[in-house]
């Protein structure tokens, strides 16, 4: 077996769908990632699966290897080379000498069964410290299927998503946006001789790079960068590095003054005590993004708020019981 067969990640993150997201920040997919074990796996506390003899595509002494859990190894992989930001190819049905196949991947969960089968004989699935972490993964992927198979029952109307929607629209506006090129200058004097010489249609670019003690400000990547109003880059794009602002309002109120593609502003003192002057090179208007573009947002986010209730009623009828002194011998 070459390397290429020896590479295979066994363990799939198990993540949990978490906080809720606003209907309008950046949607991220939860990731769907499922562990699989083999049929004749000892599994604490949950029964085997029943495998049809037509399902099986391998056997293992008494152990069997299913199609199923081929399936969940090929989602295993999917899910690591997408994450990795590369595109998934189906896996060849026939013998490929130089990529990874079917064949090969039904190898590795033979591997992986003689292991397990070696583990169960050589008494590991009754060590403590084992068996604890395979409850915590256990918890873990249940839950985790709890959540999806709720998700699913959680029923949302097209009224509740039009009042939130009635309620909250300004979080679906999509704020006005442009892309600037900034000279700045230590004086007025400078600042007026190098707008004299904008008018008269000199390049901006090369003004700045004689003139301007910022002359970076000028040209990409800075200039490529969309720059929005303090306040709407604060609610909209927060985190958003491609994102910008000024931070002066002073400047901000020039820069976006500006009425036409590839004009220039006034020179307008800044906070700084530099002279600056702007260009626009372009500009996205704002708008109100309408129901039927933000519908599958809100109703999700929607769905998401009906199940923390349905978990808050859980927990109002649990017993619980908590330690916190405790928490402070925990291993970090």
């Amino acid at each position: 077996m070459g390397l290429r067969r020896a590479g295979v990640v066994w363990i799939a993150s198990l993540v949990l769908l978490g906080c809720e997201q606003m209907p309008w920040a950046s949607s991220k997919k939860h990731s769907e990632a499922p562990t699989s074990a083999p049929a004749s796996a000892t599994i604490i506390g949950v029964a085997k699966p029943e495998v049809a003899a037509t399902d099986v595509v391998a056997k293992v002494n008494d152990g069997v290897i299913s199609k199923r859990d081929v399936e969940l190894l090929i989602q295993e992989l999917r899910s690591a080379r997408e994450a990795a930001g590369q595109t998934w190819t189906p896996l060849s049905e026939d013998e490929q000498a130089d990529k990874y196949d079917l064949h090969d991947a039904v190898n590795d969960l033979i591997t992986l069964e003689l292991r397990n089968q070696d583990a169960m004989a050589r008494g590991l699935d009754r060590d403590a410290k084992l068996q604890q972490r395979f409850a915590y993964v256990a918890r873990t992927m249940f839950a985790q299927e709890w959540l999806a198979w709720q998700f699913n029952r959680v029923a949302v109307t097209p009224e509740e998503i039009d009042q939130f929607y009635q309620q909250n629209q300004w979080g679906f506006r999509e704020p006005e946006r442009v892309k600037l090129r900034q000279l700045v200058v230590a004086s007025e004097d400078q600042a007026k001789a190098v707008l004299v010489k904008l008018l008269e249609g000199m390049d901006f670019v090369e003004v700045a790079r004689q003139s301007s003690v910022r002359p970076e400000a000028a040209q990409s990547p800075l200039a490529d960068k969309w720059v929005m109003r303090s306040g709407d880059k604060a609610v909209f794009a927060p985190n958003n590095d491609s994102v910008r602002d000024l931070r002066d309002p002073v400047l901000e109120q020039a820069a976006f003054a500006i009425d036409k593609t590839q004009g220039v502003s006034s020179y307008v003192k800044g906070a700084d005590g530099n002279d600056h002057i702007f260009q626009l090179l372009e500009r996205q208007p704002g708008r109100q993004r309408p129901l039927v573009e933000v519908s599958d947002n809100i109703r999700n986010f929607l769905r998401l708020q009906k199940l923390n209730s349905v978990t808050e009623g859980l927990r109002t009828k649990a017993h619980v019981e908590r330690f916190p002194e405790r928490v402070k011998g925990v291993s970090q």
